[in-house]
């Protein structure tokens, strides 16, 4: 697995928007909001605003995950993170 930002750590902060997008980059969910997030070897566990369980999340796994442009303000993922 190869990062495809140089510091997730700036990317996964509270309150960002993130989408959720397939290999064809189509928008499988969001904007999901950052509640809380954690280091855990090479990963990021992170917790999501309303989502109280790991299971509605589960069929996101390996699927890639989008920031919006900050200060764009738009509702469409700008880039895969």
């Amino acid at each position: 697995m190869i990062p495809l930002v140089e510091n997730p750590g700036t990317v996964f902060v509270p309150k960002a928007r993130l989408y959720v997008l397939n290999e064809a980059r189509e928008v499988l969910a969001g904007p999901l909001v950052v509640a809380r997030r954690r280091a855990y070897h090479r990963e990021w566990l992170l917790g999501f605003d309303g989502v109280t369980s790991r299971a509605a999340v589960e069929g996101w796994r390996d699927q890639l995950v989008a920031v919006e442009e900050s200060g764009a303000g738009s509702r469409e993922p700008d880039a895969p993170c």
